[in-house]
This record gives C-alpha cells, sequence and structure tokens, in this order.
C-alpha cells in the first residue's frame, strides 16, 4: 500500500529501469558453481578505497536508526529498509532527507534489498523474499531459515540471478568456520547448492595484519594501563555478513561484516583479494552497502550508542 502523502509507486520504481524483469533474471551460466576464499586464497593487495576519509556523509532520520540494507536507485537517490517496518525509504542525496515512502509489507526483520528491472526485492533474516512491483508484492521461501540468518541481498546483473549472504549457519556440508553466499534460481527464488561462494572466516580473519608488538607481548598487547582490552590491540576476531554487493565493472563480490567491520573483496572465481578493517568511530554496526554505475561505494551503518543516528558514507574508488 502506497503512503498517500507520496508520490505515485510508479515514480518510485521507474529512476533507472532499462532492463525488464523477465530478461534481468535469466538462468545463470556457469559461473554459480561453488567458489571458496579458502586459505589457499592469495590475499593480493587492498581495497580500492580509502575508508577512513568519506567523500561525504548522510545522515540518516530516526526512523532510519536501526537502517539494514540500501540500493543506489539513480538521479541521486539512495532507497533503504530498515529491519522492523516493511516499508521503503527513498533518501535524496542532495536533499538528505526522505523524500518518499512505499508500504511492501508487514513488520519484519528485514536486513537487504535489491532491484531488478521495475522490482524491488527485500529479504527478511528468516530467508523469506518479498518481491513488490506495481501490482503488488508477493513472497517466496528461498529454503534458507532463521538458522541462515540471511543478511545480505544482491542482483549480480553477469549472470542475471539475485545472491544471499547468510551471517549464520552457511548449510550444506560446510563447517561452522564457513560462511555462504547463495545464488537464487531465477524462476522459483529457491537457493541453488552448492553455494556460490564460501567464505573462510579463519582465512578472512588470518590475512589482516595484527599491530606491532601483537606478537611479541600480546597480552600487554591487549590490554590499556588498568587492564581493560584495547580495541585497538588485535587483528579481526571474526566475520559475519552482514551485506553483499557486486562491483559493477569488474564483477567481483564485496562482502560486508557488522562483526569486527570489516569488507572482503573476493574475485570471481571466489579468492579472497582484500580485507580491509574498517574504522569504528564511523562504523558503530556496518550495516548496508551500494555501488553508483562508476564503482562508487555507499556503505550504511545503524546508529551507534554513542551517536543515536545512522549514517551512510560515500567512498570514491581509487582509479
Amino acid at each position: 500500500m502506497i503512503n498517500p502523502l507520496f508520490l505515485p509507486l510508479a515514480l518510485l520504481l521507474n529512476y533507472c529501469a532499462p532492463t525488464s524483469d523477465a530478461s534481468a533474471l535469466t538462468a545463470p551460466d556457469s559461473r554459480s558453481s561453488a567458489a571458496s576464499s579458502g586459505p589457499s586464497a592469495p590475499v593480493s593487495g587492498r581495497l580500492a578505497y580509502d575508508f577512513s576519509q568519506p567523500a561525504a556523509t548522510y545522515p540518516m532520520p530516526a526512523e532510519l536508526a536501526e537502517l539494514s540494507g540500501i540500493v543506489f536507485s539513480g538521479q541521486g537517490q539512495l532507497t533503504g529498509v530498515q529491519d522492523e517496518t516493511g516499508r521503503l525509504y527513498e533518501y535524496s542525496l542532495t536533499d538528505k532527507r526522505v523524500t518518499r515512502t512505499v508500504d511492501f509489507g508487514p513488520a519484519g526483520d528485514y536486513e537487504d534489498l535489491a532491484r531488478v528491472g521495475n522490482d524491488w526485492f527485500v529479504l527478511r533474516s528468516d530467508g523469506t523474499l518479498f518481491r513488490h512491483s506495481a501490482s503488488g508484492t508477493r513472497q517466496y521461501q528461498t529454503g534458507l531459515t532463521i538458522e541462515n540468518n540471511a543478511e545480505g541481498l544482491t542482483y549480480d546483473a553477469r549472470s542475471k540471478t539475485l545472491l544471499v549472504a547468510c551471517k549464520g549457519s552457511p548449510g550444506g556440508n560446510l563447517t561452522a568456520t564457513k560462511r555462504a553466499i547463495y545464488r537464487l534460481d531465477p524462476t522459483t527464488f529457491k537457493v541453488q547448492t552448492p553455494a556460490a561462494y564460501v567464505l573462510d572466516v579463519d582465512a578472512i580473519v588470518a590475512s589482516v595484519p595484527k599491530p606491532a608488538g601483537a606478537d611479541v607481548a600480546p597480552e600487554t598487547a591487549r590490554k590499556g594501563k588498568k587492564g581493560k582490552k584495547s580495541k585497538q590491540a588485535g587483528g579481526l576476531k571474526g566475520f559475519a555478513p552482514s551485506a553483499v554487493a557486486v562491483h559493477p565493472r569488474t564483477g567481483h563480490v564485496f562482502v560486508l561484516s557488522a562483526r569486527q567491520n570489516a569488507l572482503v573483496e573476493l574475485n570471481e572465481a571466489g579468492e579472497l583479494l582484500a580485507v580491509a578493517p574498517l574504522p569504528g568511530n564511523l562504523f558503530p554496526q556496518a550495516e548496508g552497502l551500494a555501488f553508483t554505475p562508476e564503482g562508487d561505494l555507499y556503505i550504511a551503518t545503524e546508529a551507534g550508542k554513542k551517536s543515536g543516528q545512522a549514517m551512510v558514507h560515500l567512498f570514491r574508488e581509487q582509479r
């Protein structure tokens, strides 16, 4: 149901949809086979972004304190979802405010969204997928459950399929130290097995350099003057996907983790290319990723205990 205070839904759904829905979702090609970021995968460099210096920062209103997913919807707009209400929020990057909302479903734990042609897809944490169009909203059971804790959703334009990143159980025969990204069948929206990408948490953690002195005197490095643990002392201690996005030019898969605040880059074969810890002062809880067509990157964070306000930061790709 469209909020009567705002313009018709058709305006929201027609910003940048050059392809029809039928052509945008098709059977995946050979890239749908499982790919892994296992220990043998080389970490060859750093991400092409300076995460200490946002090019711009956009404050979110109180109603988006629980901002959980974003999409760059074109013409200076972000569209977001939060994890309590079944509502899409259109945010003007020029005016820095919400300009339009659209209701698509009941209250629920919504984690991310993606746009395919004229349709919006919204992911709930129990694996239920909502497809919202001008004709209404339909629900699909992906085969994932609350144990998988589905958190990330994105559209892969190269394979013309949706990808879902699981924060919880990876499913299948994967061990607890793995995290899975599944591709959805473009017709039924059921998960395809095996997983399209498999993240090795141990390999990701091991690839982050420890601070100077951590190996020499680990107990001293971990504690401050009063014996309290220091956030700056240890390296990355975990990785739990909260968002996923595909780079528009390279096709590389970027996966965000709200736990420990980090971002990883995988190539199309699933090899781990780079891991970047994100500064805690900018990201109390990193939750959303969105690329522009040029490769610039928006990262959303929920409100922290100190700030009380969600933010979206823009980072320019260093070409």
